[in-house]
């Protein structure tokens, strides 16, 4: 359900007037994930970031971008998307393993640091609005991998094999960037709101963070880099503002199904509530903490996810050597 609203976000579309598919020429040089690579689109192609609820963040352009070609009453849309993984060893063959014996998986290209695997799916969905053509696999020269996927709307399906053509082209087209993700231990400061207080985190070896921010809340995303052919995952998000939401409910528990487990955040006591599904699909251990230190009535929602008890030791773990930080 939460991939099928993406997707209708990633698409959500108008129209406009042009020439030909086979016939468009490459000339509008785009940054791709804040500058991670530059692809080369038509002249009419366009950076728009995808509608989101007014009360949310809005697309984070570290972690996606959404470019928009409209030809009449067609649309072809190129997301890219940071997927947070590595890979050191044969991407063509992970590739391949990732997408089945169905698509057709070939090297783009191999250049300036950066290798690309197209993977053209064997057949499409047409009873969605937004219809798979293409995705290309880029590998940058610290060994992480982002992806950008292209889809089309059912009035291109006409002009299915001129989208899929011209797809490859602008992948062709990639250059590198000058961002590369910091994968390296450190400690980091992230300022709070106005930037007086800050929370200051040691971060291991291998970690990514982003920030989001609206109008009345933040919230750092943290999650662990990991090798793309790697099915464990983990993630912590802090959320700080005055309306958080608890995560359990969207996985379907109930508050008395936690374990209330004690632990610290920022020199408190916090009860936090854990919840397990021991078929070793997900681990959530949460908690909404007052957080009058930083600013009277504020609130920090902090959730860490995973799929093993390890995740969770070693989310809880970086929680707990958070500190709070002033000027």
């Amino acid at each position: 359900m939460k991939y099928t609203i993406l997707i209708a976000a990633i698409f959500c579309w108008t129209c406009s007037f042009g020439q030909n598919v086979s016939e468009l020429k490459l000339s509008n040089r785009q940054s791709i994930l804040s500058n991670r690579a530059f692809l080369v689109f038509p002249a009419n192609a366009k950076n728009e970031a995808r509608p989101t609820d007014i009360m949310a963040a809005g697309p984070n352009g570290n972690r996606e971008t959404r470019i928009l070609l409209d030809i009449a009453k067609q649309r072809m849309v190129f997301f890219a998307k940071e997927l947070f993984v590595t890979s050191q060893k044969d991407l063509l063959k992970e590739v391949s393993n990732q997408e089945g014996h169905s698509a057709t998986n070939k090297v783009l290209t191999n250049k300036e640091g950066l290798l690309t695997v197209l993977s053209t799916p064997g057949s499409c969905d047409t009873t969605e609005d937004a219809i798979l053509m293409n995705k290309l696999y880029v590998r940058c020269s610290d060994n992480s991998v982002f992806m950008i996927s292209t889809y089309i709307n059912p009035e291109g399906l006409r002009n299915k094999k001129e989208f899929q053509e011209l797809s490859e082209r602008v992948f062709s087209t990639i250059t590198k960037g000058d961002r590369l993700l910091n994968l390296k231990s450190r400690t980091e400061s992230f300022p709070i709101f106005n930037g007086k207080k800050k929370f200051t985190i040691s971060l291991p070896t291998g970690y990514a963070v982003t920030k989001d921010k609206s109008f009345d809340f933040e919230v750092l995303r943290i999650q662990k880099i990991k090798d793309i052919a790697d099915t464990n995952w983990l993630g912590l998000t802090i959320y700080t503002g005055d309306h958080p939401s608890y995560f359990y409910g969207d996985y379907g528990f109930e508050e008395d199904q936690a374990e209330n487990v004690n632990g610290r955040f920022l020199g408190k006591n916090v009860e936090w509530l854990y919840f397990k599904k021991f078929n070793g699909t997900l681990y959530l251990k949460e908690q909404e903490i007052p957080c009058d230190n930083i600013e009277k009535g504020l609130i920090v929602h902090i959730a860490m996810e995973g799929n093993k008890t390890s995740a969770i030791k070693e989310l809880t773990d970086l929680v707990e050597n958070i500190r709070l930080t002033e000027k």
